[in-house]
């Protein structure tokens, strides 16, 4: 989608906001792709409380041991209880029962098991497929349609794996490969990936802009650089080809803009990442079709 300003007549008089304009100044702030980020931190809180609740614990033991199945009183395994004997050196270790004794006498002491992990084993997996696809959303612009249906193609896959419990199998293949993420890790990826995305999306994004005002645009392409001036007269703005998923669906309704700006290099200023760039786009055309026709 493209507009454009008509050229003045010889003699025009200087520009002067029209009786249709309703703003007399449009900021557009163009946004990193790091903005698309936020379901990863959203996810890694949702997955650390998940953990929290559940509140099962991460025991970390040697690689050679003893581990045996009790036995009820018809002889069968009993069901999920296991006993479990390590050794160091020939003694066997029994500091985890003398840590918890130190905290039960409230003694100082460290907790025996403090690390605090999902019994789920879906939970990893869907966190790090999230994290590949934004990563893979982000970086690899998919215009049209087909962004939409690779990725809604990929996301059914992945639920459909989770909810009918094959992720195991799938990860077996690969050298029975396990992804366990304890309760501080989701914290530590969704806080600093918090941090990075308020300071890119309140801090630095709003050093790169645009500011429309009748008869005149200014313009700041980038962080540090300085504020160039433009006159209205011949400016044509487009609308690129949306990528549905990363601009409507992670974007709340974002969208690149290429600005043409009536320079002698014929000067193209691109816009990523707008948000709500609908109605931002109609109020800009608005502004500058009042200004043509003041100076006609």
């Amino acid at each position: 989608m493209a507009s454009s300003v008509p050229p003045s007549v010889p003699g025009s008089s200087v520009a002067q906001p029209g009786p249709t304009s309703s703003r007399s100044e449009i900021k557009v702030i163009s946004h990193s792709n790091l903005f698309y980020w936020w379901p990863v931190w959203v996810l890694a809180f949702f997955m650390s409380a998940w953990t929290a609740i559940e509140n099962h614990r991460l025991a970390i033991v040697p690689k050679t041991g003893l581990v045996t199945q009790p036995l009820d009183s018809e002889g069968n395994p009993k069901k999920g209880e296991y006993q479990m004997t390590f050794q160091d050196n020939g003694v066997p270790l029994e500091e985890t029962q003398s840590l918890k004794t130190a905290v039960t006498n409230g003694k100082s002491g460290q907790q025996p098991f403090p690390a605090k992990v999902s019994q789920h084993s879906w939970l990893g997996p869907v966190f790090v497929v999230v994290l590949i696809l934004t990563m893979l959303i982000t970086n690899v612009p998919l215009r049209g349609l087909w962004s939409f249906l690779t990725i809604i193609l990929v996301v059914v896959l992945a639920l459909m794996a989770s909810l009918f419990k094959v992720w195991d199998e799938i990860f077996e293949a690969f050298g029975n490969l396990k992804i366990y993420i304890n309760m501080a890790g989701y914290l530590f990826i969704g806080i600093t990936i918090l941090v990075l995305w308020i300071l890119a999306t309140y801090v630095f994004d709003r050093r790169t802009y645009v500011i429309f005002t009748p008869g005149q645009i200014r313009v700041c392409e980038h962080i540090g650089a300085s504020v160039q001036t433009y006159n209205t007269l011949g400016v044509s703005l487009e609308k690129e080809r949306d990528d549905l998923f990363r601009h409507y669906i992670l974007g709340f309704g974002s969208g690149d803009l290429v600005l043409r700006l009536p320079s002698s290099d014929k000067k193209e200023v691109r816009l990523p990442n707008i948000l709500f760039i609908g109605w931002r786009l109609k109020a800009i055309e608005n502004m500058l079709r009042s200004v043509a026709t003041t100076r006609d």
